[in-house]
Formats: structure tokens, C-alpha cells, sequence
């Protein structure tokens, strides 16, 4: 699911997915959320490419017992509630008039759609968990969210500053910890330890991957950790991040 929300943002006009008529999903853009704009955007991938394919899909489903077996057994392993495909009586019979969207599996789906979102939120909470640590995603995400949003979003005027950019605001302990839990307390970019474990003359400094004035917004998936030297010479300049990761024992 994750590379497959990964291939969904080579087309960055997927992001209209999002509902951008909801004053939450905009909100997220310019005050920090625990519910991250990149939790909706993985959610939303989710939900479009398994709808999508339940319908186009609903014959094949039906001469592939194992692949609704597969199914269930998927909801069970969350601890979802449903209906078993044995038991859903379709009002439909097949014929050779029957249309894909009105095959048995895809009206059982359509049945109980809330059964399969609260499915997709909790498959969302785990492939979050992978692409917030990926931050070469991190870096294509928010440049196509900066050039999505500067194209498709009215954003109040409350929230913006002089130059039409949103406003800087102060970044939340929760995300500061996060942030620095998963960059290991290193620069992003010289990879020099800023933890405070084995120097006290570092200061960290928190920064946004793709900045404010180019477009950039107040969510924790546009944070990383930083210098106070790089924070400086990068200062509101092209998006960029480091792309070395720790290795977790030395070769």
C-alpha cells in the first residue's frame, strides 16, 4: 500500500482527491495537525484505488472465491466488523446484462462501505508510519502539495502574511519530538549530531523541507531536523533534505 501511495504522487493531480471544500483539510495546511495532510492524502489513495477496483473488478472477484476469502480475512486481521460475503443476499442475479457495478461482491461492498473505510483509516495509521520516515518522499510530497495548492486552493487571508505565504507558526512539542526522534537527533543534511548526547554546543533547529515562501505549509510532514548552520545557509531557499539514512550497526 505504501508504494502504492508513492506511485499515486507521480501524477500530482491526484492530490485533488483530497476534500478541499472541508475547512479542516485547509486548516491542516497552516496549523500543525495530528491528523496530517499526508494522512488524508494516503487515506484518500486508499479509498480510490480499492473502489475502483471492486468495481472494475467485481467479475473477476466473483470467479475468484479466494480472492473474497482473501478480503475477510484481511478485515478480521483489523478487528473489523462485517458481513460475510456468504451471507449477503443479492437482490441482483448475473446475467449477461449484468454491468461490473452491479455484480453481487461489488453491492456487497457498497453494503457496508463504512465497514471497509474504518479498514482504510487503520491501514492509513500504518503506512503513515513508513512514508513519515521516507523523507525523499517527504520532499516530492510537499513540493507537489506547494505546487497544488498555489494552483487549486484559496487559503483565508487570516492566515497568510504580506507576501501571500502562509504564516509561520510555532512548531509543536509533539512535533519537534517526532521530527527529532526520526532524524536521530542529526542534521539532515551535514549529519552532525545535535542531541545534546555527545556535544552541548549545538543548537537544533527545526525546518521546513519545502519553505514557506515557496509555497510550503505548517504540517509535521514538512518538518526535518536541522543545524543551526545549515538551517541558515539553506534560510528560505530551494526544498531540499539529506538522503543519508543511519545504518543500524556498522558494516
Amino acid at each position: 500500500m505504501a508504494s502504492m501511495v508513492e506511485g499515486c504522487l507521480e501524477n500530482g493531480d491526484s492530490l485533488i482527491e483530497l476534500d478541499w471544500n472541508s475547512p479542516e483539510v485547509v486548516k491542516s495546511l497552516m496549523s500543525f495537525s495530528k491528523i496530517t495532510v499526508l494522512h488524508r492524502y494516503i487515506f484518500a489513495m486508499l479509498a480510490v484505488e480499492h473502489r475502483y477496483d471492486y468495481r472494475k473488478n467485481a467479475d473477476i472477484y466473483e470467479e475468484g472465491p479466494e480472492l473474497i476469502d482473501a478480503i475477510e480475512r484481511l478485515l478480521e486481521a483489523y478487528d473489523v466488523p462485517f458481513k460475510k460475503y456468504a451471507d449477503f443476499r443479492s437482490p441482483i442475479a448475473v446475467d449477461e446484462a449484468t454491468t461490473r457495478a452491479d455484480y453481487p461482491f461489488h453491492l456487497w461492498f457498497l453494503s457496508q462501505e463504512d465497514k471497509f473505510e474504518l479498514l482504510w483509516e487503520k491501514m492509513t495509521d500504518e503506512v503513515f508510519h513508513l512514508l513519515f520516515a521516507n523523507r525523499s518522499f517527504l520532499l516530492n510530497f510537499n513540493i507537489a502539495l506547494a505546487e497544488f495548492v498555489r494552483s487549486n486552493v484559496k487559503l483565508p487571508q487570516d492566515f497568510l502574511d504580506n507576501n501571500g505565504s502562509i504564516r509561520r507558526v510555532t512548531i509543536p512539542k509533539w512535533v519537534r519530538d517526532a521530527v527529532f526522534y526520526r532524524d536521530h537527533g542529526r542534521c539532515v543534511l551535514c549529519y552532525t549530531d545535535i542531541s545534546g548526547l555527545l556535544a552541548l554546543d549545538r543548537l537544533d533547529q527545526f525546518d521546513h523541507i519545502v519553505p514557506l515562501a515557496n509555497g510550503g505549509v505548517n504540517d509535521p510532514c514538512n518538518i526535518q531536523l536541522m543545524c543551526e548552520a545549515c538551517n541558515l545557509r539553506k534560510g528560505g531557499g530551494e526544498a531540499v533534505t539529506g538522503r543519508r539514512y543511519p545504518a543500524w550497526w556498522p558494516e
